[in-house]
């Protein structure tokens, strides 16, 4: 990475394909402006709701605010899946001037219609990194987890009729109990 850029900055972004575009860039670029002036350098990664396999106004309109900032899209394969479509509404945004050896790749999650993305930046720099995590799951905390899933009405789940949506609102209600079960 260039050495202007120190620190490394990673936005997650969910878009509603409902919500105000307009609105949506407009924040988008004051996030920016602030993160750019404070020599960040910036990687934008999440479901924009913005197809990057066709042309299209929004996708012009996004790599306006994106491109003067030096930021571009990297994802060149499609990572939302329906029955008779393929769309890359999940991107992956860098500034290649400054980070210019990267891998991107598509991983099958089998949680979603949408796969996940694994981003590996290759700085040249080689640092040790460690990551722990610590859950907090005994006897008492699982009978509370299973209380707490007794207690649900699992109405969207009985009620559906798409598989998909089924097992997406089961598994939203599950691991939403399991969060505050190891995250409290």
């Amino acid at each position: 990475m260039d050495s202007t850029f120190d620190k490394l900055c990673i936005l997650t972004i969910y878009r509603s394909p409902r919500g105000d575009f307009t609105n949506f860039l407009n924040r988008l670029d004051l996030i920016l402006q602030k993160l750019y002036s404070n020599k960040y350098n910036i990687v934008i990664c999440g479901d924009i709701n913005v197809n990057y396999l066709i042309d299209n106004n929004q996708k012009n309109q996004l790599n306006a605010v994106l491109h003067s900032y030096n930021l571009a899209g990297i994802a060149e394969f499609p990572t939302r899946f329906g029955l008779y479509s393929q769309t890359a509404i999940d991107n992956v945004f860098i500034d290649t001037s400054t980070i210019d050896k990267y891998n991107l790749y598509a991983l099958i999650n089998g949680f979603s219609e949408h796969d996940a993305q694994l981003l590996i930046l290759n700085t040249g720099q080689k640092k040790e990194c460690h990551t722990y995590t610590k859950t907090k799951i005994s006897k008492y905390t699982l009978a509370d987890f299973h209380l707490k899933l007794s207690h649900e009405t699992w109405e969207p789940v009985i009620d559906g009729n798409y598989v998909n949506k089924i097992f997406n609102s089961f598994l939203n209600t599950f691991f939403f109990k399991f969060t505050i079960l190891v995250f409290p």
